[in-house]
């Protein structure tokens, strides 16, 4: 064991972790204490600092990242942005070089992150910060263009949808409300007109209705349970969860049929012991779901009339059905779900898992509920 190690150990009692944490300052204090007490004077955040801006300018100079690419969360812990496509490539090729190491488990990101020194630089997707991230600039092109027309004279505005149209009178605001989920609640915009009108927005090409990690927690967490007690094998177990750079994910698992050797890639659920349906599409505001991928041109003002092209107009359960839309639970593999093994629960359009048969498509498989809940 080295003199450093062995150092550390006789001291490691002194922290809460049983080890001095670089992110933790008093530990840093602490640890500087108690070097002092040997005789050494050093500033550890200095340190680390110079960690982190080495390896910085050490990535600039290989990879011809950017200032901007590098988002500073604190001395010693930064975000680094690259597209999310090639997340696990970089990955790769950063711990190809000296003193850099790739470290799948690093917590904040779901692919992890490299350690250079004391620094740390976890692996996070252009384009998936700050408001972006939420998929909120449909109704940004929807709000600012009914914002715009509102001040060219708009009184009334028009959705004009394939199956029907819904009209809005008194136009008076529009309000981006997509962060306020709280109670249940679906609308992304709220339209003010004669009274207030929830918005739901949903893009054309839109794949969920929700993600239902809080709605269906307990359905997940005993179906993982289940399946590492091994309760639907052979036809449903767990293998390790290996990224395609070879690293294992700890903690993460992927469904398997071992009859077919094949990746299972969602477990439909039937027979949900409540009609949510309603809840999951409209939420407890009420909201009217609109499917658009808005672009400009499909906002047109006739006189003080604001008409905007939309493909389709979800209002009641009529409008569900009559496009295949209705509400289907689909627990499948999610590499950043650690707490309940790599599952994650979402809804999703009937239409999507059947295609118009009586069986899921690709290789997913149906459990009632009460044989996971039972």
């Amino acid at each position: 064991m080295d003199p450093i190690t062995r150092y550390l150990n006789r001291i490691a009692y002194k922290f809460p972790k049983g080890y001095p944490d670089m992110n933790n300052k008093q530990d840093i204090l602490l640890l500087e204490q108690e070097l002092s007490k040997l005789g050494v004077d050093v500033n550890l955040n200095e340190v680390s600092n110079n960690d982190a801006e080495e390896g910085i300018e050490i990535l600039k100079k290989q990879f011809g990242f950017k200032d901007e690419d590098f988002v500073k969360q604190s001395s010693i812990t930064y975000k680094l942005l690259v597209p999310k496509s090639e997340r696990l490539k970089v990955a790769s090729d950063i711990n190809k070089l000296d003193d850099f190491d790739y470290d799948p488990n690093m917590k904040g990101s779901s692919i992890g992150g490299v350690k250079f020194k004391n620094a740390k630089f976890l692996l996070k997707p252009t384009g998936g910060q700050g408001r972006a991230s939420a998929g909120t600039e449909n109704e940004d092109i929807l709000e600012n263009e009914i914002k715009k027309y509102i001040e060219q004279g708009a009184t009334i505005l028009i959705f004009d949808g394939v199956n029907k149209s819904y009209t809005i009178e008194g136009l008076k605001g529009v309000k981006g409300v997509g962060y306020d989920v709280a109670g249940g609640k679906k609308a992304d915009v709220v339209i003010e007109g004669n009274t207030s009108h929830p918005i739901s927005i949903k893009k054309d090409n839109a794949g969920f209705w929700e993600s239902s990690d809080t709605r269906y927690k307990s359905v997940v967490n005993t179906l993982s349970k289940k399946i590492k007690n091994g309760d639907f094998a052979p036809e449903l177990t767990f293998r390790p969860f290996i990224t395609s750079t070879g690293y294992e994910k700890e903690g993460i698992n992927v469904m398997y049929d071992e009859t077919t050797d094949k990746k299972v890639t969602g477990v439909i659920v039937t027979d949900l012991p409540e009609n949510q349906e309603e809840s999951i599409i409209f939420g407890s505001d009420n909201a009217v779901v609109v499917y658009r991928s808005y672009t400009p041109s499909d906002f047109t003002l006739e006189g003080d009339v604001l008409r905007v092209e939309v493909s389709k107009i979800i209002e009641d359960m009529n409008d569900v059905e009559e496009f295949g839309l209705e509400p289907v639970l689909n627990i499948r593999h999610d590499s950043t779900r650690a707490a309940t093994g790599g599952l994650r629960a979402t809804v999703v359009p009937k239409k999507l898992i059947y295609k118009g048969g009586d069986n899921p498509t690709g290789d997913k498989i149906e459990l009632s509920y009460n044989e996971i809940m039972s």
